[in-house]
């Protein structure tokens, strides 16, 4: 059946429609949860705050370097920038009597607002503290009379000074702030640029931060929306959208309650009128197995008389016919039960006592065998006292599957029946490497899956796995992919005598209904085929 709709399906191609079906008019009223939304504001005044956000924090860190700036001044830690300028006159009288031999007291006279450097009289470098890049300009300062470099951040001033044995000292000073200590100077930058530096870092990690900050509160703002669109992909409609206080994610979350509103009452309409027809087909299907179970009686008190050879074969094709309309309506009846249990919400959740329940399919198991003229090998282990689980569904879902094996079985063979436990840490299928194949093929599996089981791989709960083996052709890759589909009867490999194609697709809606899949397999010597029922234990 095709709708515009999305709704989930079942592997058997049936319409299955989400829980938490509830009654439209229970739908909160849009307007009303509007009025409990309180003050809304812009998308736009929320970013704006932030913004103020950075501009204070900017403003503070400003204050708070320009502060430590004044500090380092008020301590005596480092010098202001003009500190070359109002000390170069008392430095220079420092300087003068002393020879270009006194290193040491030369650099005791010059504070550290200054670097310096020693020039013989003609022109050899004697000694200094400045670097060997500023060395030529030091030198032009000496004896061509460079007074003022000019940079891009800052002005640097020469200022030569004779000593007492002719030779020139050169002083060389930024204008910029400077440590007092030399030590301090040679290791770190100048204050100005320090503190600068410190600035840019704090104001990086500040916005970090208050981009974070934001991201949080605007992904709690949405929160609202995310549930929203997490809920209805679980297919669970039945809940409020919420809201926010932000005025245009209350708008996308308005039109989403809207959308979830009216897919509710979509589904809810398409279930009510799919659940009245089912109900008028197992209706006229039982009505109708009245009539034919009396044409059948009169049929066989027709063929009990002594009847012409004609009359007879004519009897012999009605009573065949009759027959197969009583398969074809139980057929029919199976199909509304097994709807009506995957429409039904929720996992079952009441208890099942297993081994007596394994027993009886045990003795059931071997009576429809003896019909088909196999043996049946029947297998039990570590099994638990009870387990989650419809006793008359389950019952069905296990029987569907022995008659099929029984059914594709050549005759003298054996089927196999058993249950077990399987750890949660094993794979999805635990035959043996040897035995079992891999994808598609002679050797394919398929897995159909419930709605609250594990994917391919681990499950995170332990398993009950009843599993039916026979010695049949096994399935084709075709079948693999499809056997579990309503009326698929396309397998000629396994397709004998008149099947209605129904038996697989029940025990995997009866499966699902548990929360657990049906697992098909072949051997990979294509001597049989394997199913496997996997219900979870919690």
């Amino acid at each position: 059946m095709e709708s515009v709709t999305k709704v989930r399906c079942d592997d058997a191609g049936r319409a299955s429609f989400w829980s938490g079906m509830v009654d439209p008019a229970a739908a909160p009223d849009s307007k009303a949860a509007g009025a409990k939304r309180g003050l809304r504001f812009p998308l736009s005044a929320l970013i704006l705050r932030y913004f103020f956000y950075v501009l204070a924090v900017t403003i503070a860190l400003a204050l708070c370097v320009y502060i430590a700036f004044g500090l380092l001044l008020e301590t005596g830690v480092a010098y202001p920038a003009n500190y070359g300028d109002t000390m170069l006159a008392e430095t220079s009288e420092r300087l003068a009597p002393l020879g270009s031999n006194d290193v040491e007291a030369i650099d005791g006279a010059v504070p550290s607002s200054f670097r310096w450097a020693v020039f013989a009289a003609d022109g050899a470098y004697v000694a200094g503290d400045a670097s060997e890049s500023t060395q030529e300009a030091m030198h032009a300062a000496a004896f061509d009379g460079l007074s003022v470099e000019y940079g891009a951040l800052s002005t640097t001033r020469y200022d030569p000074v004779e000593l007492a044995d002719g030779s020139v000292c050169v002083l060389m000073h930024d204008y910029l702030p400077q440590f007092v200590s030399k030590e301090v100077r040679d290791a770190l930058p100048n204050p100005q640029n320090l503190l600068l530096a410190l600035f840019a870092l704090l104001s990086l990690v500040a916005l970090v931060g208050i981009a974070a900050r934001a991201s949080h509160v605007l992904q709690r703002k949405m929160d609202p929306l995310v549930r929203a669109a997490g809920r209805i992909e679980d297919r669970d409609l039945d809940f409020d959208v919420g809201s926010s206080n932000v005025k245009e994610i209350d708008m996308v979350l308005a039109a989403m309650e809207r959308m979830r509103s009216s897919l509710e009452e979509s589904l809810d309409a398409r279930w009510r009128s799919e659940r009245r027809q089912r109900d008028q087909v197992a209706a006229l299907a039982h009505d109708l197995k009245t009539p034919l179970t009396v044409v059948r009686g009169n049929l066989d008190m027709l063929l009990e008389e002594d009847l012409g050879v004609e009359a007879r074969a004519c009897a012999i094709d009605a009573a065949a016919g009759c027959t197969q309309m009583q398969r074809m309506l139980t057929a029919l009846l199976e199909v509304s039960v097994a709807a009506d249990d995957q429409d039904k919400d929720g996992r079952i959740r009441s208890k099942l006592a297993l081994r007596p329940f394994a027993a009886d399919m045990c003795r059931q198991a071997e009576a429809l065998a003896a019909t088909g003229r196999v043996r049946l090998s029947y297998n039990e282990r570590a099994l638990p006292e009870s387990v989650p689980g419809d006793e008359e569904l389950l019952a069905r879902a296990v029987m569907n599957l022995v008659a099929n094996a029984v059914d594709h079985a050549p005759a003298d063979s054996t089927v196999e029946l058993s249950f077990t436990v399987e750890d949660p840490a094993a794979p999805a299928y635990d035959e043996p490497a040897d035995e079992y194949g891999g994808n598609g093929g002679a050797g394919g599996s398929v897995q159909v899956e419930g709605s609250a089981v594990r994917t391919h791989g681990a499950s995170d709960s332990a398993m009950l796995s009843i599993r039916v083996r026979d010695e049949g052709p096994g399935f084709s890759a075709q079948a693999l992919v499809h056997a579990v589909e309503r009326f698929w009867r396309g397998d000629s490999a396994r397709t004998v005598g008149d099947h209605s194609g129904l038996g697989l697709s029940i025990a995997a809606s009866i499966a699902q209904r548990h929360g657990g899949r049906l697992d098909l397999a072949n051997r990979e010597d294509g001597t049989g085929a394997c199913a496997t029922l996997r219900i979870p234990l919690v």
